[in-house]
């Protein structure tokens, strides 16, 4: 009934262009019901940069949900990075922010990055309670479906990730979601996916991290993922570029209860 395809960290200006052919022919092959794009478009957010973002994913005509990275603010503009961080992403991308409802699901966006911040890598991530809050209203509204919440950066680091991540006020945020109607957190940021089931106090939810579809690689290859809930069980499939085309992985089967999931995390 849904299938969701999950991509972040394309950047534009770094972007693989071999990644990008595959993933379209992919796109038609699979033939998702909508695509969450998990931030940083671009890479210095560069006006041509997001041109060619805009025009990129401006050919799928399914429903899309994008929220901005770290990458999508000036890099080099520090006025504008202070003042009006997400002034260009928004111009492009501001009418692709909206919730979008499935049959049977609902994706809802925040904005984790910051154009600066009073630490030393301004790059990490940063939830605003009170987005997270809205967000998660919109899946109050709409009940019996099942919630997605999109955003750039992971609320607690992915447990293998070669990055780690430190998002403010990230392990609060992870609570609230435990405890609210949203069932998955779909990321990027880290370059590398990941499927972990994170537990507070008996509540769960499934944080699915994707890789990159740039040429700034960590420790996997190119990638994307698909969110397959058109059954009982929820499939997560990681798709990794060998040579010109996305092959799939084994897939991650999550039952209704979580309880058979390989990644689990339980959280104090």
């Amino acid at each position: 009934m849904s299938k969701i395809i999950q991509v972040a960290d394309i950047h534009f200006g770094t972007e693989n262009p071999r990644a990008l052919r595959a993933f379209e022919a992919a796109m038609e092959a699979i033939g998702p019901d909508a695509i969450a794009v998990c931030g940083d478009l671009t890479q210095r957010g560069k006006r041509e940069e997001f041109d060619a973002a805009r025009n990129w994913i401006g050919q799928f005509t399914v429903p899309r949900l994008v929220v901005a990275g770290n990458h999508d603010t000036p890099l080099l503009n520090i006025y504008e990075r202070v003042v009006s961080p997400f002034e260009r992403h928004d111009s492009y991308f501001d009418h692709l922010s909206e919730p979008v409802i499935l049959d049977n699901a609902v994706l809802a966006g925040i904005n984790t990055s910051r154009g600066w911040q009073t630490r030393k890598n301004w790059a990490e991530g940063s939830v605003n309670l009170d987005d997270l809050e809205a967000a998660i209203s919109i899946g109050d509204e709409k009940d019996g479906k099942t919630g997605f919440l999109i955003c750039h950066h992971p609320f607690l680091s992915p447990p293998d990730a070669p990055m780690r991540t430190a998002t403010r006020r990230g392990r609060r945020a992870s609570r609230r979601l435990a405890k609210s109607p949203f069932r998955y957190l779909l990321t990027g940021h880290v370059h590398v996916p990941s499927v972990t089931v994170v537990e507070h106090e008996g509540e769960c939810y499934i944080a699915v991290s994707s890789g990159t579809l740039s040429t700034r690689l960590r420790s996997s290859p190119a990638s994307f993922n698909l969110v397959d809930i058109s059954g009982e069980d929820c499939v997560v499939t990681i798709f990794n570029l060998h040579g010109d085309r996305f092959v799939p992985e084994k897939p991650h089967v999550l039952t209704p209860n979580f309880e058979h999931s390989e990644t689990r995390v339980a959280v104090d």
